[in-house]
């Protein structure tokens, strides 16, 4: 009897603790949420900030990747298949050879760093990337192509040089 109120006692407990929500496997796999993105100051420039609120969906063979301002207007959305990739500007839409130029153009307006949206999806789920070797840190922390990954609950921060991106999914 001591041994089942134990057990029970430790699945109640283990109950009350807070687990992320599990991660989207599937070719539909969505994330939303909030982007915030800061660029250091350097020679002759000003530091920025801003916000916006993103979605992701999809995979890396087939997905988009919205990003809307906190007025609703959209800042920049990107789209790829295996069919093309593109990606608007809010004022013109430009194709795409590949995942990594549709990611270096993307980052061009947040400062000129490439964003991996390959890498993205799996950064997004806590774990390096398998394309590309990483290094472990901490915990839910590595560093892969030159960005910190840092994961905690919903919050997924990058930093990159001078530039850093959080995103807090919903």
């Amino acid at each position: 009897m001591r041994r089942l109120g134990a057990a029970l006692a430790l699945l109640l407990l283990s109950a009350c603790a807070q687990l992320p929500p599990p991660p989207p496997q599937s070719a539909d796999a969505a994330w939303t949420g909030k982007l915030g993105y800061r660029l250091d100051a350097a020679d002759g420039e000003r530091a920025q900030a801003g916000s916006a609120s993103f979605e992701l969906l999809g995979g890396p063979e087939q997905g988009e990747f919205q990003l809307n301002s906190p007025l609703g207007t959209t800042l920049a959305s990107a789209r790829w298949s295996p069919q093309g990739l593109s990606l608007f500007d809010g004022q013109l839409t430009s194709a795409y050879a590949d995942l990594s130029s549709l990611g270096a153009a993307l980052g061009e307006r947040l400062g000129g760093t490439p964003i991996p949206l390959a890498a993205l999806f799996d950064w997004l789920q806590g774990r390096p990337w398998a394309q590309a070797p990483h290094e472990v840190l901490a915990e839910g922390s590595f560093v892969q192509m030159g960005w910190q990954v840092e994961r905690q609950g919903q919050r997924l921060r990058l930093r990159h040089q001078r530039l850093t991106l959080t995103l807090i999914t919903s």
